[in-house]
C-alpha cells in the first residue's frame, strides 16, 4: 500500500498480524520502506468496518478483484502511462496533496509542518 503525503511517500507492505489484549496488533513487512506497528482498538475497528461495509467504492473494489491483473513490469511504455493517468486522478481528489485548495488551506494554516 502507498502513503503519499507532504512529509513522507512510502510504500507499506503488511507483515505479521496479531492479537494483543483488547488490541488487534499489524506489524509492516521486513520489505517495507517504514518499519511499522498499528495498533487497533475494538472502538476504532467498529468504526472502520462500518465504514467499509457502507462504501460503494469498497465494495465495487471488491468485486473487480478477482479481475484485476498484476502490474506491468516498471518502465514499460504502458506501466508509464498508467503512472500518469494515476498521478492525474489524484489531482482531482478533493482532499489529494495535489488539489490546489487544499494545498493553499494546509500552507495557511501550518497543517503538518513540523518546523
Amino acid at each position: 500500500m502507498r502513503v503519499k503525503s507532504d512529509l513522507a511517500d512510502l510504500d507499506i507492505k503488511l507483515g505479521r498480524i496479531s492479537r494483543q489484549g483488547d488490541e488487534l496488533v499489524v506489524d509492516s513487512a521486513p520489505e517495507s520502506n517504514l518499519d511499522a506497528r498499528i495498533r487497533v482498538d475494538a472502538s476504532d475497528a467498529r468504526s472502520m468496518l462500518g465504514k467499509v461495509l457502507k462504501s460503494g467504492a469498497v465494495w465495487s473494489f471488491l468485486l473487480r478483484l478477482p479481475f484485476s491483473r498484476p502490474e506491468r513490469a516498471p518502465g514499460t511504455p504502458r506501466d508509464r502511462e498508467l503512472r500518469a493517468l494515476k498521478e492525474g486522478r489524484d489531482a482531482g481528489a478533493p482532499r489529494s496533496p495535489d488539489n490546489p485548495a487544499w494545498r493553499e488551506r494546509r500552507e495557511s494554516t501550518g497543517l503538518n509542518k513540523p518546523w
